[in-house]
């Protein structure tokens, strides 16, 4: 049977984030439960083009999916059960917020498949949670973790953010000791990207706050890497850490280009060589309409440039027999310019067969270099 993977959408929050760019609405309690339903609608509808798949993972994310009745996720997760073919041993995550955690409610979960949580952070200072506007303060993030493992979940994630205003080295490091110390078993550290609209972004634009440069985030990612693997965290993906045994299945099937379905607003698919992706207005997809729009066929262009971008990123890196197999070429013929240079520079390197980056800090520019 062909593996998937399954995406369900939350697209609500308590408060938006100033950096976040998500699509995801505040303010919306009168529509959670219809939400429900028309999400249990579609993964119904698409269940029978999926008769020959078995679903390896399933991730809840948004959004907040915490913000809901923890009977509401278990009823989604169900509805997919009894619709999908669930392997035995599926990793079925639901992403979280502190402040909507309690042990009740992971509990539910619990009793409804899931095996692991992903619980935002992204720093312990609560001077930097609250310039970021979110939600919650530390405290509440150590209870959770405390209530997560209390209800009997271990394989639990979180994000922290490296990049932020007024953010120092001393600030990182007094994160990831608090996070070690919780044993939380995956990092995720994520430098911080401007997005337009955003209220972060039109904070530093005025002036208002400034961010670390270039080369201080280059050195703060560095330090974070060095400092995550000398605890035992290995780094798998260039913004991803783990425990062994505790990576992300459900993004390692991203990263190998394995296929998914997204359920819900704006979720995104990629299925039998096609990617299209759901509306993004909570309006229209309310009406049950659930129309796939900008409908791409995927191309051998698109494929190999995918390939390549998603490979690089992960410290496995690219597997040359792999690709020569799928494409039906010579990847270093087809790339001997762009390897020559960047082994030249000593950017990357092949090993066993393998292409690999050397200089992960510049992982982006480096994919550049072969489109």
């Amino acid at each position: 049977m062909k593996e998937i993977s399954i995406y369900i959408h939350i697209p609500f929050c308590k408060s938006k984030c100033s950096y976040c760019n998500f699509v995801s609405f505040v303010n919306c309690e009168n529509y959670f439960e219809e939400y429900v339903q028309s999400l249990i609608k579609e993964i119904k509808l698409f269940s029978k083009e999926c008769k020959n798949t078995i679903v390896k993972t399933i991730y809840v994310g948004g959004g907040t999916p915490s913000i809901l009745k923890a009977e509401s996720i278990a009823n989604i997760l169900n509805v997919i059960y009894a619709n999908y073919n669930i392997d035995d041993n599926a990793e079925i995550t639901v992403e979280a917020n502190p402040n909507s955690l309690t042990y009740e409610k992971v509990k539910i979960w619990v009793d409804a498949k899931v095996n692991r949580i992903s619980i935002g952070l992204q720093a312990k200072s609560n001077k930097l949670l609250k310039l970021l506007n979110r939600p919650h303060n530390y405290n509440d993030f150590k209870n959770a973790i405390q209530q997560i493992k209390r209800a009997g979940i271990t394989n639990i994630s979180t994000d922290i953010l490296i990049g932020l205003p007024r953010q120092k080295w001393l600030n990182i490091n007094r994160t990831i000791n608090k996070l070690i110390k919780l044993k939380v078993n995956h990092i995720s550290a994520y430098g911080l990207i401007l997005e337009p609209e955003t209220k972060l972004y039109k904070q530093v634009e005025s002036g208002e706050l400034k961010i670390p440069n270039d080369d201080k985030s280059v050195k703060f990612y560095q330090k974070t890497r060095k400092k995550l693997e000398k605890n035992g965290y290995f780094c798998y993906e260039i913004s991803n850490f783990a425990k062994i045994g505790y990576e992300s299945k459900h993004n390692l099937n991203y990263w190998a280009r394995g296929e998914f379905i997204g359920f819900g607003v704006a979720a995104y698919s990629f299925y039998n060589g096609m990617h299209w992706e759901n509306t993004t207005s909570l309006s229209e997809y309310l009406k049950n309409e659930f129309k796939k729009l900008n409908i791409e066929k995927e191309t051998e262009k698109t494929a190999k440039e995918e390939f390549i971008m998603l490979a690089l990123r992960t410290t496995n890196g690219l597997d040359i027999s792999k690709y020569n197999q799928i494409f039906k070429t010579d990847f270093k013929k087809e790339y001997s310019k762009q390897l020559n240079k960047l082994i030249n520079n000593n950017t990357v390197k092949i090993e066993n067969e393998f292409l690999k980056v050397i200089k992960t800090e510049i992982t982006n520019l480096i994919i550049e270099e072969f489109f």
